[in-house]
């Protein structure tokens, strides 16, 4: 017996090694889609989706990777928006300058007078919210005018908070509150000069934040119950607005179209910020070029794609998983569908040929549609209930958008 526990204390500490002090990283960092009261229960109810900016679909986007139809709908500069009973939203910057509502088929349902550069937003009331120049305007479904007000609303998109108010930088570079209604309730001039014409602000998950992009610094993060800046963070102006996940976190990337101000290096970072805007991780590339409003998306396993000449995909952490070499230089938001797919829009300015892409969360490529007669892909595409892709065109002589499937 004297030598039995010794025996079995020596079995029992070979069979149960202690665990390691730090728990694995899991391979997945899981997303859903963030419940907003407020906002449209639609397929794509605003620009890149939702109010975090995520770009990423409840739906899964087309097989075939076919231009169905192209559709005349005005001369834009804004993003697409699905509403509800199938219809289509889509404004023009150049006259006639009409703001449109179409069926899935490209038909026209109705059409009002109103010169936009802004993607409309979709409430969950059912109305239709859009900046135009010199107005704001709010239609009923049926293309009714509820009410418009005087207000310049030189913008890319506005957001919208859990309560209904809507969100946007005017052409004074202030944050502005205006409620469902129409009444302007509070203005933020920030000592921090807020982006114009590109700018999308995006909310964090909790509604309580918003992250306006700068022109000096990158983000500017503002309390919109106490209307004060929380942060501000980086030197350079941002392009693209931030993206965030579910825990918070804001995926970007500062700088200027052409980097002529840094002597011409072609250094670029993404970063990784946590909501009290610190770094988390950067992930430093190359690229001499990359366009304004060309936002990331995050898939639902929380993986981070962008885009320059070349798709990147990286995990939660920041590593690189894999990368694509696109044939021009992307132009658009990324998105991404219930499977994980991407689309990526591309332009080769040497030859005027446009791309869009459809690529697996593995880094397969499932097919490539190629155009030359368009001149430039939009912003903010939008992916339907029954697997259509609608994709905006910029500024287009042809006038077109592209319904693909």
């Amino acid at each position: 017996m004297k030598y039995l526990i010794p025996i079995l204390a020596i079995i029992f500490m070979i069979g149960c090694p202690a665990p390691d002090k730090d728990d694995p990283i899991p391979e997945t960092y899981p997303q859903e889609n963030i419940a907003w009261p407020s906002l449209g229960d639609t397929p794509w109810p605003m620009h890149h989706h939702d109010p975090q900016s995520t770009g990423r679909s409840q739906y899964a986007g087309p097989q075939g990777g076919v231009v169905y139809k192209k559709v005349n709908a005005g001369v834009s500069e804004s993003g697409i928006t699905i509403g509800y009973n199938s219809t289509v939203f889509t404004s023009s910057s150049l006259p006639p300058n009409n703001f449109y509502c179409l069926d899935y088929e490209g038909n026209i349902k109705w059409v009002s007078s109103l010169h936009s550069q802004s993607t409309p937003l979709v409430g969950s009331d059912s109305m239709i919210y859009l900046g135009g120049v010199g107005l704001f305007v709010a239609f009923t479904p049926d293309g009714d005018t509820l009410w418009q007000r005087t207000t310049e609303t030189f913008t890319l998109g506005v957001n919208i908070d859990m309560n209904g108010n809507l969100f946007y930088i005017d052409t004074e570079s202030k944050l502005t509150k205006m409620s469902k209604n129409g009444d302007i309730l509070w203005q933020l001039q920030s000592p921090y000069t807020f982006l114009q014409a590109d700018d999308v602000p995006t909310f964090s998950p909790d509604g309580n934040t918003l992250y306006a992009q700068g022109s000096e610094v990158s983000v500017v993060a503002i309390d919109i119950v106490t209307q004060e800046i929380k942060w501000a963070f980086g030197n350079e102006k941002l392009m693209s607005g931030p993206v965030i996940d579910n825990d918070g976190n804001l995926y970007f990337i500062p700088g200027d179209v052409f980097e002529w101000s840094r002597n011409d290096s072609i250094d670029r970072i993404l970063y990784c910020l946590t909501s009290a805007g610190e770094i988390e991780w950067e992930f430093p590339f190359v690229s001499e070029v990359v366009w304004d409003n060309t936002e990331p998306t995050i898939d639902y396993d929380g993986n981070i794609y962008f885009a320059t000449d070349t798709l990147y995909a990286l995990n939660h952490t920041g590593d690189l998983r894999w990368k694509v070499p696109l044939e021009g230089n992307t132009i658009s938001p990324l998105i991404c569908d219930i499977n994980n797919v991407i689309y990526v829009g591309a332009k080769n300015r040497e030859i005027g040929q446009n791309q869009i892409y459809a690529v697996t969360a593995e880094g397969e490529i499932l097919w490539v549609i190629r155009d030359s007669e368009i001149r430039s892909l939009g912003v903010s595409p939008a992916i339907s209930e029954d697997g259509t892709l609608f994709y905006p065109t910029w500024d287009s002589v042809s006038r077109d958008y592209l319904i693909i499937k």
